[in-house]
């Protein structure tokens, strides 16, 4: 039951940084990354809100990796796949009276560094800890086991894939959504490196401490 509540609370921070993320990349209009690049294109070309156009991509890609990837899919898949646009509705909600977008450019690159490193870390922290990684992960991380090729190089395909699918269907291309693309496979790896060791070190405290007799605790 306490790890439940654990990954549940892990989950749920991972759910809140990436619609912090994403609200960022959308509200200061330097390009989103690639996701939400392509989630704009379908929001525009459906005439969908942005959260019903992230549900509809979400659900179609985890039925996808449910059929390919089925071991990398968890609680956090689900949780991800059918809550994740809401998060970045929300928060866009609360972005949209600061008009981000009208500020110097230094300002908006700011905020759009800020969502890079939150969206990054999240996928890293639901991958790390075994969370059940976004759909488009699972498949990727599949695939890198599969045919050896490293994961960051996979993720930055992808990118470039659902960039000019995106931008096809008119959604906002910018220098963010570069950096985006170069970066995050990248990212998520640094990220969970870091998490990987943070993780383990607890687990030797842990260790350490059920080891340790009662009367010299």
């Amino acid at each position: 039951m306490k790890e439940r509540f654990k990954k549940g609370i892990l989950i749920f921070a991972a759910m809140n940084l990436v619609g912090a993320a994403v609200s960022l990349f959308l509200a200061n209009g330097l390009g989103s990354d690639s996701i939400g690049l392509l989630c704009d294109g379908i929001s525009r070309t459906a005439s969908l809100s942005y959260g019903n156009a992230s549900l509809a991509y979400n659900l179609t890609i985890i039925l996808i990796a449910a059929c390919f990837a089925r071991r990398n899919l968890g609680a956090g898949t689900v949780v991800y796949a059918l809550c994740s646009g809401y998060f970045i509705d929300f928060y866009l909600g609360l972005l949209e009276p600061l008009a981000l977008g009208e500020n110097p450019f230094l300002f908006r690159f700011l905020g759009f560094a800020l969502g890079q490193v939150f969206l990054s870390f999240a996928l890293a922290l639901l991958i790390q800890l075994k969370l059940g990684m976004n759909a488009l992960d699972a498949l990727l991380c599949k695939l890198s086991e599969a045919t050896r090729l490293p994961y960051a190089g996979l993720r930055t395909a992808a990118d470039l894939s659902y960039v000019a699918a995106g931008t096809l269907m008119g959604g906002v291309f910018g220098i963010g959504t570069i950096i985006s693309v170069l970066l995050t496979g990248t990212m998520i790896k640094f990220f969970g490196g870091l998490i990987s060791s943070v993780s383990q070190s607890f687990r030797r405290k842990d260790g350490a401490v059920s080891m340790t007799p009662a009367g010299l605790s």
